[in-house]
């Protein structure tokens, strides 16, 4: 083997050994410290997609969720629509749920899902809530019901890639209510860690 070819596979096992660390770290939620008339919110962490849970303003809460169109909203969850949604960009999807309570929510998420809360700003949660519940009534003429996941999806605007998940729409989500998130963000491994 020549030397260039040892070079070429010291680098390649370096940047092989990076990218698994990156993936194997948790990404890291911070929350703003001390927020103004503060109210919970939830992110549920589904292992390789995550989801958020705000309130609805009525005493409620209303779980939003992004992915791919056919993978996610039609439960077509084959390989090949596996494929095409991380390898091209794909027909998004914006999904919601409502539920009564946190008792509700915890129910209907099976013991292994993590639910991470912390809380927001009223303001901050009421505005994205708006803000979502626009962007979701925007393609209401698309939306189906899937009862796998007892959820409602309407296709939405943006695509869905590797490079725009579920995940990275989350961590939008979260920066809209002023929480920081660190770390690499392409599979759902997230932890809270709160500032003094």
């Amino acid at each position: 083997m020549s030397i260039l070819q040892r070079i070429s596979l010291f680098i390649l096992a370096i940047v092989a050994s990076i990218s698994l660390i990156l993936i194997a770290s948790p990404a890291v939620i911070i929350p703003p410290v001390n927020p103004v008339e503060p109210v919970t919110v939830y992110v549920v962490d589904l292992g390789l997609h995550s989801q958020l849970v705000l309130p609805d303003g009525e005493d409620g809460l209303i779980q939003y969720a992004y992915g791919d169109w056919r993978y996610f909203a039609l439960n077509k969850q084959d390989l090949g629509n596996g494929f095409a949604a991380l390898l091209f960009p794909t027909q998004g999807t914006l999904g919601r749920r409502k539920y009564d309570n946190i008792a509700q929510l915890q129910q209907a998420i099976d013991g292994n899902t993590n639910i991470l809360n912390f809380a927001v700003a009223r303001a901050k949660a009421t505005r994205l809530q708006n803000l979502l519940a626009k962007r979701f009534q925007q393609n209401i003429e698309t939306q189906i019901f899937n009862p796998v996941n007892q959820m409602n999806f309407v296709q939405d605007d943006l695509d869905y890639t590797l490079y725009h998940n579920s995940n990275h729409e989350l961590v939008l989500w979260l920066q809209s209510l002023h929480c920081r998130v660190e770390g690499f963000v392409l599979l759902a491994d997230f932890q809270v860690q709160y500032l003094r």
